[in-house]
């Protein structure tokens, strides 16, 4: 989402926040990076169907790049 108004530190921080929640990230269970946000706070495997409920943005287990 890139406008012409606000600061660029604002911008930045709406591009980091935006590829985090985008990432996907490994599961704890079928250790597979097969976990993506479902909506805020909601994170859902979508190999084995595992849901966890963590941060809104990002998760707390490592991404998987």
């Amino acid at each position: 989402m890139r406008v012409t108004r606000y600061g660029v530190g604002v911008r930045k921080r709406i591009d980091e926040i935006h590829k985090l929640r985008s990432q996907k990230y490994l599961c704890p269970r079928c250790k597979k990076p097969a976990i993506k946000r479902l909506y805020s706070g909601v994170w859902k495997c979508k190999r084995c169907g595992l849901e966890i409920a963590d941060n809104a943005y990002s998760m707390s287990i490592k991404a998987i790049n």
